[in-house]
């Protein structure tokens, strides 16, 4: 069984569309493998946090908003 696992370096984690990601993936097999490169799609949902500090526009939407899908 192989697993890939993929860290990437930006320390805020907030990458936009259509900018470069940077990091390492981390490839564990049991024998070699190869690749003709490597192609990321990402698929999911994104929740608003309001953290406590924060005062403003994104409080008055905060519990309206529903997840917004990331294709």
């Amino acid at each position: 069984m192989s697993t890939v696992e993929l860290k990437l370096s930006r320390f805020n984690r907030v990458y936009r569309p259509s900018e470069p990601l940077e990091g390492k993936i981390l490839v564990k097999s049991a024998s070699s493998i190869s690749h003709y490169g490597i192609r990321l799609t990402v698929n999911g949902s994104v929740n608003l946090q309001v953290r406590g500090g924060s005062a403003g526009v994104i409080e008055s939407f905060y519990g309206v908003v529903r997840p917004i899908t990331i294709v």
